[in-house]
């Protein structure tokens, strides 16, 4: 029964949004209802709001050990700065896969990376991959740990992490890159 009213209220919040954004473009309401929806502080805003409403459910299983997520991503053989975040580059073919549950907010193409994807995860870091071969996840796909969210043949990589609003030098980058494939 509560999954029932989860899901009516995900419709009602979804028409709510959808009735303001063609009322702004109508020019009935003065609020910019894509900017409120789109940018990642509001998105945390909007699920810890629904977190404290709904609760979050009971996780019935254990986790007796945690296996190694994404291990390839650290099989670089250069790094270097590039537009606020750097390029890995990589001998190899490796998939990227998703570390911890998340949520796609990006994908497209960029001037400056290519085909890119950023991908906001539970811990309110954002990732953003680009420069990478291929992906298939649309904007707002949600996405589990260990799920593969793109490909990159061999080339550079193009990351940037942002961390709490910050985004991470080199350093604390390619810390944060061993603290979580290794896990």
């Amino acid at each position: 029964m509560n999954k029932k009213w989860k899901w009516i209220a995900a419709f009602v919040l979804c028409a709510i949004v959808l009735v303001g954004n063609r009322l702004q473009e109508n020019g009935q309401l003065n609020v910019d209802v894509k900017k409120i929806v789109y940018s990642s502080e509001d998105l945390t805003m909007m699920r810890n709001l629904l977190r404290e409403v709904f609760g979050s459910e009971t996780d019935t299983t254990i986790t007796v050990s945690s296996e190694t997520i994404n291990q390839e991503l650290l099989s670089f053989v250069a790094v270097k700065p590039f537009d606020n975040g750097y390029l890995l580059t990589y001998e190899q073919a490796i998939p990227i896969l998703a570390i911890e549950n998340g949520l796609v907010v990006y994908t497209g193409h960029s001037k400056t990376t290519g085909k890119t994807i950023s991908v906001f995860y539970e811990d309110d870091t954002t990732i953003t991959y680009g420069n990478v071969d291929s992906f298939s996840l649309l904007p707002y796909t949600s996405i589990e740990r260990g799920s593969t969210i793109a490909n990159k043949e061999i080339g550079d990589l193009y990351i940037k992490i942002e961390k709490d609003g910050k985004v991470l030098n080199l350093e604390e980058t390619l810390e944060w890159m061993k603290e979580h494939t290794q896990s």
